[in-house]
């Protein structure tokens, strides 16, 4: 018997409508702590004199792997201890490591700085998957997702609107200073005002199974049909997703000449909008038609992505920068649905005891394949596209940060940043062949999804 809202004190509406509100400022936290590098991205990279391979590292692989990694035994821990008191300790972990940052001096001390980062974050998803999926019903989830997921874009437009005025204000290293300090008071607002829910709550009786070992958690997943596939595809489809996102401002910056302060607060307007828009609409659309057949929730991100993918390629190869902001807010709000009904999918394809580290097992593959070698591969990319282009010699060691060094031609200069321009715009066209293969994978995966879907009984 399932349980009324109106039987348990974690189930009423004023309780679940606050959980959702922390869930959310939680997220924005989150989001908003990554976004800021991909805006100081330019200033670091001149100032500390990085490559684009060292940039797409701090995005991608140094951020990744512990993110990744981490995931597994915080997940494991999420399904035997406390998730409020394991996600306060993550978001102010991960809060003063963004603090950090800003003191770093070269390449090494950024990249532990983003390592801790990644640290702190890899609890947030496990946590917020298992304790959503314990207070809202299945064909809810979704919808509810979609909201908490909405810190990507309120996010992504306080990290970027905000970091990118402090920069050009007082510096990058203020802007890292700026964003880590609200999340230790989001950290005290996680303990002291959320409560611990039974495990399987809305779905019946509280499980009172034991939680399974990693080995048995892997080898259901694997063994769902749905859930493999699904993995699958979202992973090749992160792995295109966090390289544009990671260079797009870059991007903006090299090839249209904008100022910083500019490019931060209209692309964050522009993320916001389209990315908050798409959420919504893949979570809460998605979810409705889902009522009328349970393979909605994966045929919809099919159609999406797949229009997703020439509306960024007309936004990289645009000449015109308002243009091309135009395809890429479509593009966005397209492939935006994808991302709630992906997650809340998984989580009704496993049992109560298995959510956290089905959660934690997914995003290990997603983060460390998909957003860790995405902005790598594509940062290579980008230089190696730039050396062709660069006639006067060797690229890297004539163009320092991708401008000439102090004291060279002016001439020399503008065939710099012609040529880290170009690279970087070739290198994000050519990874956007990642989304129709992904695409397949989640075709593959709707079709058993079904009879793979998770029931109490």
């Amino acid at each position: 018997m399932v349980a009324e809202e109106s039987t348990h004190p974690l189930l009423t509406r004023r309780y679940r409508l606050w959980l959702v509100a922390v869930l959310l400022l939680v997220s924005t936290l989150n989001f908003a702590d990554r976004a800021v590098l991909a805006v100081l991205a330019q200033p670091i990279k001149e100032d500390l004199k990085l490559t684009d391979t060292d940039i797409g590292m701090l995005q991608g692989l140094a951020f990744a792997i512990l993110y990744s990694v981490l995931g597994l035994p915080l997940g494991w821990l999420a399904e035997r201890f406390s998730r409020k008191g394991l996600m306060a300790i993550c978001v102010a972990a991960w809060s003063m490591m963004t603090v950090a940052c800003g003191f770093a001096t070269n390449f090494a001390t950024m990249l532990l700085g983003r390592v801790g980062v990644g640290v702190g974050e890899a609890g947030f998803m496990p946590v917020t998957s298992s304790l959503v999926a314990d207070h809202f019903h299945r064909h809810r989830r979704a919808s509810v997702m979609a909201i908490v997921m909405l810190g990507a874009p309120f996010g992504f437009l306080l990290g970027q609107a905000s970091g990118g005025f402090i920069a050009s204000e007082w510096g990058w290293r203020v802007a890292f200073y700026a964003l880590g300090v609200p999340g230790l008071l989001a950290a005290l607002v996680v303990w002291l005002t959320l409560r611990e829910p039974p495990r399987g709550l809305v779905e019946g009786p509280p499980s009172s199974t034991a939680a399974p070992s990693f080995k048995g958690v892997f080898q259901t997943l694997w063994s769902n049909r749905s859930f493999r596939h699904l993995l699958l595809g979202y992973v090749v489809v992160s792995f295109a997703m966090n390289a544009v996102a990671n260079f797009v401002m870059p991007f903006y910056l090299r090839s249209f000449g904008l100022p910083l302060a500019v490019v931060g607060a209209v692309f964050g307007a522009v993320s916001f909008s389209s990315n908050g828009l798409g959420m919504l609409l893949g979570g809460f659309g998605l979810d409705r038609l889902a009522r009328r057949d349970a393979r909605w929730p994966l045929w919809g991100p099919v159609a999406m992505i797949l229009l997703a993918t020439p509306l960024y390629l007309s936004a990289f190869a645009s000449a015109q920068v308002w243009v091309s902001m135009a395809f890429i807010w479509f593009a966005n709000l397209a492939l935006a649905t994808h991302t709630a009904p992906t997650l809340a999918t998984m989580q009704n394809l496993m049992g109560p005891r298995m959510r956290a580290m089905s959660t934690a097992i997914a995003f290990l593959a997603a983060n460390l394949l998909g957003a860790g070698l995405g902005p790598t591969v594509l940062g290579m990319a980008s230089d190696l596209f730039a050396s062709s282009a660069f006639a006067a010699g060797d690229f890297i060691a004539s163009c320092p940060g991708g401008r000439a060094p102090a004291g060279a031609a002016a001439s020399v200069d503008a065939a710099c940043q012609a040529a880290s321009a170009q690279g970087l715009r070739f290198a994000l066209m050519s990874v956007l062949v990642f989304f129709p293969w992904g695409v397949a994978h989640y075709a593959i995966a709707a079709k058993t999804l079904k009879q793979d879907l998770y029931s109490p009984q």
